[in-house]
């Protein structure tokens, strides 16, 4: 073999093994996100770029992937992992000498710290902004470790894989080092495959698990059916900021309150249950659902009236705002009038259970009237202010208002579904904030004539409504169905359709159907 054919090999040989390498380095970090203090490196990159990433950009991937956005980015920066080891491996010819133990554990030593050393500097400065947990010494000092782990984990599956790799790909006749003892190529072959089969069979299935995972954090419950009253848990959507949410212990939790306050005070999560316990129905929505979305959900909600911890601190005279701090490091505002609402609370129960740690464990804000970033999840500081404070999506041109838009929801019959002409249930859900829902219509030739709904269920003084109607198709072919909505101040839901961004979406669903 000419000391071409030589090189190329080695460098093929180098870049699977450094793929490869990378896979097994994305399989460790997730086998082992649990055990970390903070999040694996590839969830506070995410967290970076999330926070990081223009308006404009956001936007389109919110409005385009939805709650399907986030697991996008999680594989495509395990991709990048992988790509990213594949050109590490390139570099790296010495993996490919197969010696002594002893020189390859110094090696492994020598390329582990050379990894490490950059990396740790790299990501210590994102997840001085990416990370959902403050970093405080002693979680900086995990990181650390859990960054030089994962660099040890890279370096030993590179120098394991490249050797073999190198036999694999070099002719029968040819040993890849002239010092390594020969050795069966054929077992070498089953070996390699072997290993790599495991690696990446593994890599995958936890990625699989983990994208899963956080995409049905985002899942707004099922589609064509009539949702139930009251969403269950597991089917309540989830949004947020973050590529990873915070794990906040409840014994060590504390809500500080301060600010404007004669009296200022830190709350444990046993100081919480001992004010007086509301129970309340209230229905929440994102400001990034779109028309006809399903990132909206209706819960009972358990928990103390803002405004009993609020007076009870001595509310100063001069206040105008609370300025809100949670443990993700995300921030709010509310007007103190809002605040001192009998029906804005702060909870920590949900449908009778405490809250899970997605839904903002151990404690979160339930806003009536506003969307979703106003409610904060992971609630750890309310601080009552003089002047404005701009939160975290206000500093990005998001609305600092953020009232609900009037929506309405067609569930059944389902997009695109073909029926007969018998007579079928049409119907779904509305809701406009604490304003209520006065009026459901629909059409069935595209908003040309309405009717008006037979049936509105009223859940609660603060949820949604479920509406329904009997529709009795009188011709065959394709039929547009559109909702519309009046909330309870005599405001019919406006027709012009309006982007999420940056005061909620505005606009009438509709579907199309066929009747054969």
């Amino acid at each position: 073999m000419s000391a071409a054919e030589t090189q190329r090999r080695d460098r093929r040989a180098l870049a699977l093994a450094g793929s490869t390498s990378g896979l097994a380095t994305v399989t460790f970090m997730l086998a082992t996100r649990n055990a970390r203090g903070t999040d694996a490196p590839i969830e506070l990159l995410g967290n970076a770029m999330l926070q990081a990433m223009p308006l404009g950009i956001f936007t389109f991937m919110l409005e385009t992937f939805q709650h399907a956005a986030k697991p996008m980015l999680l594989a495509s920066l395990s991709v990048g992992v992988v790509l990213a080891g594949g050109i590490l491996g390139t570099l790296s010819r010495g993996a490919l000498a197969r010696r002594t133990w002893r020189r390859m554990l110094l090696r492994v030593f020598g390329y582990t710290t050379g990894i490490w050393a950059p990396l740790a500097i790299l990501l210590v400065v994102i997840a001085s902004f990416g990370t959902t947990v403050p970093l405080d010494t002693p979680r900086l000092t995990t990181l650390a470790l859990w960054l030089a782990a994962d660099a040890l984990a890279y370096s030993v599956a590179l120098h394991f894989c490249a050797p073999v790799l190198g036999a694999m790909l070099a002719p029968r006749s040819t040993q890849v080092d002239v010092d390594a003892p020969a050795v069966d190529q054929s077992r070498r072959r089953l070996l390699a495959a072997s290993v790599g089969g495991l690696i990446v069979a593994t890599g995958l299935g936890l990625s699989g698990a983990f994208i899963r995972d956080v995409y049905r954090g985002g899942a707004g419950g099922k589609r064509g059916v009539i949702p139930e009253p009251i969403t269950p848990v597991g089917q309540f959507y989830i949004i947020s900021k973050n590529f990873s949410d915070p794990r906040v212990d409840v014994d060590d939790w504390e809500l500080q309150l301060s600010g404007l306050l004669d009296k200022p005070r830190v709350l444990t999560h046993d100081d919480l249950l001992g004010y007086p316990q509301v129970t309340q129905l209230t229905t929440l929505t994102c400001i990034s659902n779109q028309i006809g979305g399903d990132l909206i959900g209706n819960a009972e909600w358990t928990g103390v009236r803002l405004a009993d911890l609020l007076l009870g601190a001595g509310l100063q005279s001069g206040t105008v705002k609370l300025a809100l701090y949670a443990h993700d490091g995300y921030t709010e505002s509310m007007p103190l009038s809002k605040a001192l609402e009998s029906t804005t609370l702060l909870v920590h129960a949900m449908n009778g259970e405490p809250l899970t740690a997605r839904h903002g464990r151990p404690a979160r804000l339930i806003v009536p009237g506003k969307y979703g970033i106003k409610n904060v999840k992971w609630v750890r500081r309310i601080d009552a202010v003089a002047g404005d404070f701009r939160g975290f999506w206000q500093q990005r041109g998001w609305t600092d208002d953020a009232t609900i838009q009037t929506m309405s929801r067609i569930d059944v019959p389902r997009s695109r579904e073909i029926i007969g002409l018998d007579a079928i249930e049409i119907g779904g859900v509305a809701f406009a904030g604490d304003r209520g829902i006065s009026r459901v219509e629909w059409s069935a030739d595209g908003g040309v004539t309405w009717r008006e709904a037979d049936v509105i269920e009223q859940v609660a003084a603060l949820s949604w409504v479920i509406w329904r109607s009997t529709w009795n198709p009188t011709r065959r072919g394709s039929h547009r169905l559109v909702v519309r909505a009046t909330d309870g101040r005599g405001e019919t839901q406006p027709e012009e359709r309006q982007s999420p961004i940056p005061d909620g979406a505005t606009g009438l669903h509709g579907i199309d159907v066929g009747v054969a």
